[in-house]
């Protein structure tokens, strides 16, 4: 084939599409006899006819993008029409496409070709085979070995090391490799890779090209698939550049009338579209449709006979600057002036040029009115700067149109749209616009960034806006009753007077401060007063979270009963001002007591002189509780006539009998008494069951622990401090992460910091700590305040004066005075609210290799360490520029910060 266009173009991305389809050429008969046929170099016909035969190919198939590629460029033909991506791969079919990943076809021998003895190939892959040696991509003292007399060598399957040298050798990386032949890769089955190979799979695997396999082996024996090799070689598209040629990048001029126009280096080029152009991303493997390719965008474009058989978008941003201005008029020869305010400004727009009102609809340039504000589109790829587009923006707006909620600012009743063609307009309401979904009213604190919606805006005000897609979106609103089958609730929508009933998902979230595990029955629904929450409502109308934001209920904690009438179900209570109050029971009213949950377990409870908590709205009880537990703070302990007093948080003193079998329960201490307990502690206090006298006594304790493991499906946490560990079970503790938010027991990572607060030795409350980790760059040592620069770049001042401790090269000291700018720290705060900053140890060291738990590096003397443990959060940098681990290559030089023996960040010199 004679190409019409013979642009080269540098593509790393190419190269890993080449080796992915190179795959189907491995040892296939009708392949290589397809091949000699076309003398390596196929008719644009047989390219253009290739695509769409692998049957074995699925659409979204991983390979499915690479192939579509070289089908374009006539290199992938098909075996049978299967493309066989799980086959074996052998050594003469690697070797083979190794030649054509460097693109070496050209310095294949015109002559007889000439071999090592023992290396026998079949014919077509001599040649391949001869050009390997030559250009060192296989070591003939090494393959000169090969003895087995059953498999001939090139039909021997290729090894997972073998390939690893073909690879490391294919990118010129040998004397990196004999570098490392010494050193153990880490790998579990590390004494079973060859000794000699062991320098190629180290730079594979520093390089990023090999990675390891489950239970951290590398298998070193086994068989490498088509597609493995393709990932193999895709990896290596980093550390080569080929050239390639029927192939143009740049960025696309128009889509219109069956054509794609490509500015190149300079040219404008036009080729054809058809149904088999093959569209898709380099971010993706998905394919795309002709629908989802937008102009002024940046492109790689696969060309056969004109026409543009492979379109990848290699940046999918608009390459166009917007600008607004006030229009003036117009002159001959499309030429534009504008007003900017201090002077006219001409500009040149083309016959192509789309002239647009405020719906989006094209226009005639001469219709545009003197004074009206227009936002003009010039695209930025080209010197030229050409205006594609002129849209008028002033005066009133009618519009009817698609987008997408960018922004929605309530305290100005103002929405922000983007079109489809990334155009960004706001638009006021007003009370009368409509905001719907499906058959739903919306109001406007619903709408959330990302609905798609359709609009209609008239004299420039929001009438009317449907949101099109199925989302998630909130409700404020008031409880009004659950049913009892809990498949549905009923609320009133704040600011509405009228009900709405809702299905409940399967398992809705909900979520109730001071609540453990809540479920539905704990909410409190009522035609009055009900809890006020925000519920979650997906796409299918279905409330899948439940939070409540507001109780309007009254709580009388621990008062005493004055009567209770079994027949009228009224309770008189005297509450803490010794006034007396009626409560009447009902069926709806939540009861809890020694003997049971229901009213007649509970009446004969409700004898005079009894203590009960009780929540109510109005004279309606919710909740009825049988007191047999005082929380408060010790005031007093009487041992003489055996009685202790505390003090409630609403400042009662309950003075409370115990007798010798009190128990004391102390987290952190065995057979505690009451000898153990001080005036001032806080404790719960839980009482018998005629509540005559203190059946135990839990005091309440706070410290911060370190998480070991946690069991969620047994709700228990394993944690230490000061070299204990302690087993904690969480059934009844609320769990916080580290802002507050609530967590689940699974969250939490071993090395975790916790403050957990017990009553006794039962968590009532899990905290995650939160730590700062990063670089100081300010300190106040007489305001108190320290700056620093998290690993995100974000900056914060922290104040320290609730006390503060340096721990600094193994020293404590209680002020700023010892840190410098630039020190590494870890900050938090202890149990009793003193900030600890932990500086880090600082090392240089020259980088030798790593893996994604440990970084090796080389020592300054024999007795340094080498091995270090990588944090899983591990920040890489190179000033403000972010790196990867991986990206480190041998004999850099960086700077390790340590926290606690552990590598936190690594700061490239």
């Amino acid at each position: 084939m004679v190409l019409r266009h013979s642009k080269h173009v540098h593509s790393k991305k190419v190269v890993s599409a080449v080796m992915a389809g190179l795959i189907a050429f491995g040892g296939g008969a009708s392949i290589v006899s397809a091949d000699e046929e076309t003398a390596n170099a196929p008719t644009a016909n047989a390219a253009q006819s290739a695509i769409n035969v692998f049957s074995d190919v699925s659409s979204g198939y991983w390979g499915e993008k690479y192939i579509y590629q070289l089908a374009a460029q006539g290199i992938v033909t098909g075996n049978n029409g299967k493309f066989r991506p799980n086959d074996p791969v052998t050594q003469q079919e690697a070797v083979t496409m190794a030649i054509r990943f460097l693109n070496m076809q050209n310095q294949l021998s015109s002559g007889a070709a000439t071999l090592p003895t023992n290396i026998k190939v079949n014919d077509y892959f001599t040649k391949y085979v001869e050009l390997a040696f030559q250009q060192n991509l296989l070591d003939k003292q090494k393959e000169s070995g090969y003895t087995d007399q059953k498999v001939i060598w090139g039909a021997q399957k290729a090894s997972r090391e073998w390939i690893t040298e073909v690879l490391v050798r294919s990118i010129g990386r040998t004397t990196e490799a004999n570098a490392a032949k010494n050193k153990a890769t880490g790998f579990a089955d590390n004494a079973k890779i060859t000794p000699d190979r062991l320098g190629y799979v180290n730079v594979a695997v520093e390089l990023g090209l090999a990675k390891g396999l489950a239970g951290n082996k590398f298998d070193p024996q086994g068989a490498v698939t088509r597609a493995q090799l393709a990932t193999f070689f895709s990896r290596a598209q980093a550390y080569i550049t080929t050239n390639y040629e029927n192939q143009y990048k740049g960025s696309i001029a128009s889509l219109e009338n069956g054509k794609l126009e490509l500015y190149a280096d300079g040219k404008l080029n036009s080729f054809k579209l058809d149904a088999s152009t093959a569209y898709f991303a380099s971010d993706s493997e998905k394919r795309l449709q002709f629908s989802d390719i937008n102009p002024y965008t940046q492109a790689v474009v696969v060309v056969n006979n004109g026409t543009a058989a492979y379109v990848e978008i290699t940046d999918a941003t608009q390459q166009v600057e917007r600008f607004d201005r006030t229009y003036a008029r117009l002159s001959p020869n499309n030429v534009i002036w504008l007003d900017t305010g201090s002077t006219f400004e001409e500009l040149s727009y083309e016959t192509t040029t789309v002239f647009l009102d405020q719906n989006g609809n094209k226009i005639d340039p001469k219709t545009l009115a003197a004074g009206s504000l227009l936002t003009i589109e010039r695209e930025t790829y080209s010197p030229q700067k050409k205006i594609v587009a002129i849209r008028v923006k002033s005066g009133l707006v009618n519009k009817t149109g698609a987008g997408v909620v960018q922004n929605v600012d309530t305290a100005n009743k103002k929405v922000t749209l983007k079109d489809s063609t990334g155009y960004e307009d706001s638009y006021t309401w007003d009370d009368a616009t409509v905001i719907r979904y499906q058959n739903q009213i919306l109001t406007p604190a619903e709408l959330k960034t990302g609905f798609t919606v359709n609009f209609t805006v008239k004299n420039s005000i929001l009438q009317s806006l449907e949101v099109t897609q199925s989302v998630d979106r909130t409700v404020q609103a008031t409880l009004y009753s659950v049913e009892d089958n809990g498949k549905t609730i009923t609320y009133k929508r704040s600011g509405s007077t009228q009900l709405e009933t809702k299905f409940l998902a399967e398992k809705p979230e909900i979520i109730m401060s001071g609540v453990v595990k809540p479920v539905l029955s704990d909410l409190l629904a009522d035609s009055v007063s009900g809890d006020q929450v925000t519920l979650t409502i997906n796409g299918e109308e279905r409330i899948t979270k439940i939070e409540v934001t507001g109780r309007q209920m009254e709580q009388l904690d621990a008062v005493t009963i004055v009567n209770y009438d079994s027949k009228t179900h009224w309770l008189t209570v005297k509450d803490a001002n010794n006034q007396p109050r009626v409560i009447i029971l009902d069926d709806k009213t939540k009861l809890e007591s020694s003997n049971g949950t229901t009213l007649d377990k509970v009446e004969p409870l409700l004898g005079a002189g009894r203590k009960v908590s009780v929540t109510l709205i109005g004279t309606r009880a919710l909740s009825l509780e049988v007191v047999y537990k005082v929380e408060g703070k010790i005031s007093s302990i009487n041992t003489s006539k055996k009685i202790i007093s505390i003090l409630s948080a609403n400042g009662k003193v309950e003075e409370i009998p115990y007798n010798s079998a009190l128990i004391v329960d102390i987290f952190g201490k065995s057979n505690a008494s009451l000898a153990d307990v001080r005036v001032g502690d806080e404790v719960s206090a839980q009482l018998s069951t005629n509540q005559d006298y203190l059946q135990s006594l839990k005091l309440k304790t706070s410290a911060q622990f370190e998480v070991v493991f946690t069991e969620p499906s047994k709700n228990r946490i394993r944690v230490k401090s000061g070299g204990t560990t302690s087993d904690i079970y969480t059934d009844k503790a609320t769990l916080t992460g580290d802002s507050g938010q609530a967590i689940l027991l699974a969250d939490l990572r071993p090395g975790t910091l916790v403050n957990i607060t017990l009553q006794g030795t039962t968590a009532v409350a899990v905290a995650e700590v939160k730590l700062t980790l990063g670089e100081v760059t300010g300190i106040d040592t007489s305001g108190n305040m320290l700056t620093v620069k998290d690993h995100s770049g974000n900056t914060q001042t922290l104040g320290v004066s609730g006390g503060v401790k340096v721990v600094k090269n193994g020293s404590t000291a209680t002020n700023l005075s010892t840190l410098v700018s630039g020190d590494r720290v870890e900050i938090r705060k202890d149990i009793q609210g003193v900030t600890i900053v932990n500086v880090m140890e600082k090392l240089e060291r020259a980088f030798w290799l790593a893996n994604n738990s440990e970084i090796q590096v080389k020592r300054k003397s024999i007795n340094d360490n080498f091995r270090y443990a990588l944090s899983d959060k591990v920040f890489v940098h190179q000033g403000d520029t972010t790196l990867s681990v991986q990206s480190l290559k041998e004999n850099d030089n960086i700077v390790l910060y340590l926290n606690n023996g552990v590598v936190v960040e690594i700061v490239k010199q």
